[in-house]
């Protein structure tokens, strides 16, 4: 798709979120939707196609671009990406619950939080993601450990120098 239908595209898009109400959300709406997002693997392209909603939308809403997404696009992407729809909504409305128990990630996502009596800006929180996810996601075995802590530590360095 060029670059002119694709801003005709984000044009309807507007315009829809205008007729249904749209929310205003945190940053955090757009780093936990890429957080999904990248979970399953799917680009951009890719999930436009399964949910409907425009990648060029998707990617304004992941950086935060775009803050006032429409209730039927939060569903659209939540059922693309197989995740409970309270899970999305709770990025928008935090209502803490007792006894909830929360994957680490959402946590670090869904709140603010301070280091060194500073807010972490978005870059720095996104980067701190990655080192969590880096984590749990590699092998760490005799035969991959020195790449894995080689790869944790250019993530530290990434982060130490957003924050």
């Amino acid at each position: 798709m060029n670059e002119v239908m694709l801003k005709d595209v984000d044009v309807l898009d507007e315009v829809d979120e205008e007729k249904e109400g749209g929310l205003t959300v945190s940053d955090n709406f757009g780093i936990m939707l890429k957080h999904y997002r990248k979970l399953k693997n799917l680009s951009l392209k890719q999930l436009e196609e399964i949910s409907g909603v425009s990648a060029s939308y998707v990617n304004r809403l992941e950086r935060g671009e775009r803050k006032s997404p429409s209730i039927t696009k939060i569903l659209q992407l939540a059922e693309a990406l197989e995740i409970p729809n309270s899970v999305l909504v709770a990025t928008i409305i935090q209502e803490p619950r007792k006894n909830e128990k929360v994957d680490l990630s959402e946590l670090l996502i869904k709140h603010e939080y301070l280091l060194k009596g500073g807010t972490l800006s978005r870059d720095a929180k996104e980067r701190l993601l990655k080192i969590i996810e880096h984590i749990t996601q590699c092998q760490w075995s005799s035969d991959t450990k020195i790449r894995d802590l080689y790869v944790l530590a250019e993530l530290v360095d990434q982060f130490k120098l957003a924050v």
